[in-house]
């Protein structure tokens, strides 16, 4: 067996762990890496099953359908950025699996065609927050200042379920005393919290007259592209307006390598990007290792819009729900046998472990052909690392505390139903549903739900949301009675805030 030391690529705590590979090429394990300082050994469910992840179909190097040498998929792709007007074209790579390498050189890649449609899916949120508090989405925080805390507050946040490493660093601040309190709109199952301050889904406005809940505290919180730039805007208000600091963890590993790195990107809004795809403005688009449907909420809606491309240029390890659409696909290696380094929400640079420069030299030879090692060290100068040797075991890239202003944000509030039918959606996201695997197949409801709904033992419920429709079984939790929770990605994208109003009805 050959023993690989790595990375888990599900979210952006970075956790370590051993990669054994069989010699006669048989399926993989998962072994616990003790020494590891991001998770000290343990992994959560995703984790353990990672050796599932790294078995998907592998990607094929085609042009228009046809198996080719990647030689020829290069140069196809080439040709055809060459063709393409620049503001026809655009970027797109949501950073899980890519390093800080390969970021360099994507961005590079772009500006070689003159492209400033760049997005790693979190740029609508830099026209909203103040350039001085910029650093707290860019950077998040050392684990031993959340054990070190006095007061942590989870800002709707299930560290169980959103980021279950994160759970442990809270309970050791538990034992050394801290006080947890969680604001959500319903209390966590698990009971991590000492206080819940339940919020109504119509009454989010409301939680501006609690400030003073959040003095003194550790505000812990998501940022994911989905999340409401007004919800973002709270959190901040509630950080700059209090003596509190905000901690935000985010779903894909290298988030804040791409915020540091992908700056001279363009910036642009991934969903602006993608009603350019449908209004016709926008022909050609770069995917890097980014399964855009199989992530992103309302699957089937991007799924519709990509083909009115000109043209797909595909570069991944596995294939992905657009592949069959794609004109070129151009095969990269898994994250695991990368080289390079990622950065995780701590601010460690992390080598990956693997000895494959494959996935950036395709990239290089479409734009400016440098090496791997002229790359990595552009890398570690943007990151500020200058001439240091890289570890797991530092925190590298610090972050500086900052006094900014926020204006008081108005949350837009969600009317109470009217109709019976009408409930609240609620997703908890992890690292799953990001990576497009549906691990439950069904929804909480609260037990005055389930009377309303007629339901009963291996009954199905039907959500409707517009044009998206879902079935799922159902789980009995204590929820408020309008409120649907699902950890699943379902076909029903959040239109606003945490929530979005849905039908709920049992089906036929």
């Amino acid at each position: 067996m050959k023993t690989n030391s790595s990375i888990c690529p599900g979210c952006s705590i970075g956790c370590g762990l051993y990669l054994l590979e069989s010699e006669e090429g048989g399926k993989r394990k998962v072994l616990h890496r003790t020494t590891s300082p991001m998770n000290e050994g343990k992994l959560c469910r995703f984790g353990t099953d990672l050796h599932t992840y790294y078995e998907r179909e592998a990607m094929i190097n085609s042009v228009d359908g046809k198996e080719v040498k990647q030689e020829e998929a290069i140069k196809a792709a080439k040709e055809s950025l060459k063709g393409m007007k620049p503001d026809e074209l655009a970027f797109i790579a949501l950073p899980g699996t890519i390093t800080n390498e390969e970021i360099v050189s994507f961005v590079s890649l772009a500006a070689e065609f003159g492209c400033e449609n760049v997005s790693f899916g979190f740029e609508r949120f830099f026209s909203v927050v103040p350039e001085e508090a910029a650093y707290i989405i860019e950077n998040g925080l050392p684990f031993s200042e959340v054990e070190g805390a006095s007061k942590i507050i989870l800002f709707f946040l299930d560290p169980f379920v959103h980021y279950p490493l994160l759970a442990r660093r809270i309970l050791k601040a538990k034992k050394n005393g801290a006080k947890v309190i969680e604001v959500s709109f319903a209390k966590n199952e698990r009971g991590i919290a000492d206080e819940t301050v339940l919020v109504k889904p119509t009454e989010v406005e409301r939680i501006k007259e609690k400030k003073e809940l959040f003095e003194d505290s550790l505000i812990i919180g998501e940022l994911t592209p989905y999340t409401n730039p007004q919800f973002l805007s709270l959190m901040l208000w509630l950080n700059a307006s209090t003596s509190s600091r905000l901690f935000l963890l985010k779903p894909f590993l290298n988030s804040t390598g791409a915020f540091l790195l992908g700056r001279d990107g363009g910036r642009k809004d991934l969903f602006e990007i993608l009603e350019g795809v449908e209004r016709g403005e926008i022909k050609a688009l770069y995917l890097l290792e980014t399964d855009i449907a199989g992530a992103m909420l309302g699957g089937e809606e991007v799924a519709e819009t990509i083909p009115k491309l000109d043209l797909l240029i595909e570069q991944n390890a596995f294939r992905t729900h657009l592949s069959d659409t794609a004109g070129i696909t151009i095969c990269s290696e898994p994250f695991f046998m990368k080289k390079g380094t990622v950065v995780n929400v701590e601010g460690r640079v992390l080598e990956i472990g693997g000895e494959s420069e494959k996935g950036l030299g395709i990239m290089e030879s479409i734009g400016k052909g440098r090496k791997y090692e002229e790359v990595h060290e552009e890398a570690k100068k943007r990151l500020g690392l200058g001439d240091s040797e890289i570890s797991e075991f530092e925190i590298a890239v610090k972050r500086e505390e900052r006094k900014f202003e926020v204006v008081e944000p108005k949350i837009e509030k969600e009317e109470g139903g009217g109709a019976e039918e009408e409930y609240f959606l609620w997703y908890k996201t992890n690292p799953f549903f990001w990576n497009g695997i549906r691990a439950k197949n069904f929804v909480e409801i609260s037990p005055v739900a389930m009377r309303e709904l007629g339901l009963f033992r291996g009954d199905v419920v039907e959500i409707v949301q517009g044009e998206g429709k879902e079935r799922m079984g159902f789980k009995i939790s204590d929820l408020p009675p309008n409120l649907v929770l699902s950890e699943a990605k379902l076909s029903i994208k959040p239109l606003q805030g945490l929530l979005t109003r849905v039908e709920a009805r049992r089906a036929e």
